[in-house]
């Protein structure tokens, strides 16, 4: 029986004290929004390369903003916006005629492509984000402290 090392954890109480603490540390609407804006634009540079040539003004207003409505329940909109002071025949409605066409214009989609094609990719950003918010919730719970020992 010489040689067996016993490993006791100190603090547990304390640690479980800190998890459960730690979903307050985090603005889930504000963290959803801070994650979601920052992979909206792989998804806006993806729609910007599916808008046909002849339409470079609605390419440029392709924008990833947060509304109103948005910010109460934690989301982003990624779609063409335009400024009230902006001029352009038709603006977002234009856009819709683009994307799903009209009696007279086939449909030349490019916000569905945009999405079809960045799917994994925001996928695995989101979860990226969603540990790096963590993680920095869970620095910002320890500030230096030592919750716990092991000791033998």
């Amino acid at each position: 029986m010489a040689g067996i090392n016993v490993t006791r954890l100190e603090g547990w109480k304390d640690v479980q004290r800190d998890l459960a603490r730690l979903p307050y540390l985090i603005d889930q609407k504000k963290f959803f929004i801070a994650s979601f804006r920052k992979v909206g634009h792989q998804v806006k540079a993806a729609a910007q390369t599916f808008v046909p040539k002849d339409t470079q003004l609605l390419k440029k207003h392709i924008k990833v903003f947060v509304t109103r409505k948005g910010r109460q329940q934690g989301y982003v909109t990624i779609g063409v916006k335009f400024k009230s002071g902006d001029k352009w025949d038709g603006g977002p409605s234009y856009a819709a005629i683009v994307e799903y066409g009209s009696s007279t214009q086939s449909a030349q989609p490019y916000m569905r492509p945009a999405y079809d094609s960045t799917k994994s990719i925001v996928k695995s950003q989101m979860i990226a984000a969603c540990k790096f918010i963590a993680a920095k919730a869970i620095k910002g719970l320890n500030k230096g402290k030592r919750y716990y020992q092991l000791k033998t």
